[in-house]
């Protein structure tokens, strides 16, 4: 015979814990009584004022002695370019417009051929990626100079094809 009704947590008898009587309870909300440490009886006040509440893992185990290094960590130097952490927003926006200009000179070049106008167009725009590379570090920097020349000779074959 399988009866669910006993098992219910509805028909269960209320715990050692808990109120018998659901209207001594009524429905307004429970509100927490903060007690000062002094007006507790004087064993458990001196305990609170001398123990420290311990924070973190309670895994930790604190060391047995603490010694200052008595010489300073020497920091750790990087030859070459500096590590990407220590780039500026500006900086990385340097060396993306940088890349951009490499990849807008084929589409300059392209532009030159075969749609003249729209090549000039797109050579400017080359031309102002370079510039802003031009404020980057070492190989972007590289880069820009590279493609700036590029860029302007490409502008220049644009305008005189889209005139003619």
């Amino acid at each position: 015979m399988n009866r669910t009704d006993d098992v219910s947590p509805l028909n269960d008898q209320p715990g050692p814990t808990e109120n018998t009587d659901p209207s001594a309870t009524g429905d307004a909300p429970f509100v927490a009584k903060l007690v000062e440490p002094a007006a507790v009886d004087g064993a458990a006040a001196s305990l609170a004022v001398e123990t420290a509440v311990r924070t973190g893992s309670p895994f930790r185990v604190d060391p047995t002695d603490l010694e200052t290094p008595s010489e300073p960590v020497k920091k750790l130097t990087l030859s070459g370019e500096a590590a990407y952490g220590e780039y500026g927003p500006f900086l990385y926006t340097a060396m993306g417009a940088s890349s951009a200009a490499v990849v807008v000179l084929v589409f300059a070049a392209l532009g030159t051929w075969w749609f003249p106008a729209g090549g000039a167009l797109v050579a400017v725009l080359g031309t102002v990626l370079s510039i802003i590379g031009l404020f980057s570090r070492r190989r972007f920097r590289y880069a820009a100079i590279g493609t700036l020349p590029l860029h302007m000779v490409l502008f220049v074959l644009s305008y005189a094809r889209s005139l003619v």
